[in-house]
């Protein structure tokens, strides 16, 4: 998948991956006793897993021969999103609720150990989605590599590579989150978003949108354009001509062909890694909190309000798309006025 992360970032994969003396276990973890689905069913840090397994009636199927491996979001994960109690998986469609448990399920045993160390590994999951693998160097011991599945990270080892009879279970800290619409698609659906939408449009912008992609999209919500005096009204009546480009398509990446899900800077442990805009500008997606955007000559949020991150925390964060990821933001990422054409 093509990426136009800036050059240092490239050459730290490749130092650490020829520097690192790399220890890799194996297939020692397997239990011959437990199944996947009956150690689901009798964590109670995975209860909330298992509950929405048995209303898709998928909790059994984990209990046959396999093998398979299972990322497996923890109680937490699921509390972040607002899923409290196993009755809030009641308020879900159920077929829908069914392929994204299947996303989480691949065929065969894969250990992290295995796993190239790089980002944006493809492996195809039950549920018919691609997902996203990406693995880091940081350590001498594979099994404890950072590791991140369609952006949600793997837990350290003691909840990771946990072998059982008929596959191995990885529990994540997240949820991810994978949508069967692309891209435009999502973002038309989104009401709180509305405002962003006509931005898209006024700019040429969203037709590209329902294409091949991948897109990276930061989609400021509408109180982020309220508060900036930005309203469907005047965008609409905004001249184009007057601004440079970036004022509007830096939500966007330019359009350029990413897929920058939040934790692949911790997964590379570069989490001050800039992406290039072009004209002397950059722009920093921090995984611990924050957009930081760089004006030409390293000036820090030059022409950016502060506290720029996502909004709704983990519901908001790593929207997967069938042509890439969203991130809800709870402010604009430049004054616009700061890149008028003088």
């Amino acid at each position: 998948m093509k990426r136009y992360f800036i050059a240092y970032i490239s050459l730290l994969m490749l130092w650490v991956t020829a520097c690192k003396k790399i220890d890799v276990t194996g297939d020692e973890h397997t239990s011959d006793i437990r199944t996947i689905g009956d150690f689901i069913h009798n964590n109670y840090d995975l209860s909330l897993l298992s509950a929405a397994l048995q209303q898709t009636g998928l909790l059994d199927s984990l209990n046959t021969d396999g093998p398979f491996t299972i990322w497996a979001p923890d109680n937490k994960a699921f509390n972040d999103i607002g899923i409290k109690k196993p009755d809030d998986f009641d308020r879900m469609n159920r077929d829908s609720l069914r392929t994204a448990l299947k996303n989480l399920m691949l065929k065969d045993r894969l250990y992290t150990s295995v796993i190239p160390t790089q980002l944006d590994n493809r492996y195809a999951c039950l549920g018919g989605m691609s997902s996203y693998i990406s693995v880091g160097v940081i350590g001498t011991n594979a099994d404890a590599f950072p590791t991140a599945f369609n952006g949600s990270l793997v837990y350290d080892v003691g909840k990771r590579n946990l072998g059982m009879k008929n596959g191995v279970i990885h529990i994540l800290k997240g949820v991810p989150k994978y949508n069967e619409r692309n891209t435009q698609e999502w973002l038309a659906a989104d009401t709180t978003l509305s405002i962003f939408v006509a931005l898209l449009k006024k700019t040429n912008q969203w037709d590209a949108l329902k294409t091949e992609g991948p897109f990276t999209i930061y989609a400021p919500v509408n109180d982020a354009f309220r508060n900036s005096q930005l309203t469907p009204d005047s965008i609409a009546k905004i001249d184009l001509a007057r601004y440079k480009p970036l004022a509007f398509n830096i939500y966007t990446l330019g359009l350029k062909p990413h897929h920058i899900l939040m934790n692949d800077m911790t997964v590379i442990g570069a989490t001050s890694a800039r992406i290039d805009l072009g004209d002397g500008y950059s722009i920093n997606p921090n995984p611990y909190g924050g957009f930081n955007v760089y004006a030409p000559g390293g000036k820090w949020n030059y022409h950016t309000p502060g506290g720029v991150d996502i909004a709704d925390g983990a519901k908001g964060r790593d929207i997967m798309t069938t042509n890439g990821v969203v991130n809800r933001i709870n402010n604009i990422l430049l004054y616009p006025d700061s890149l008028l054409i003088k």
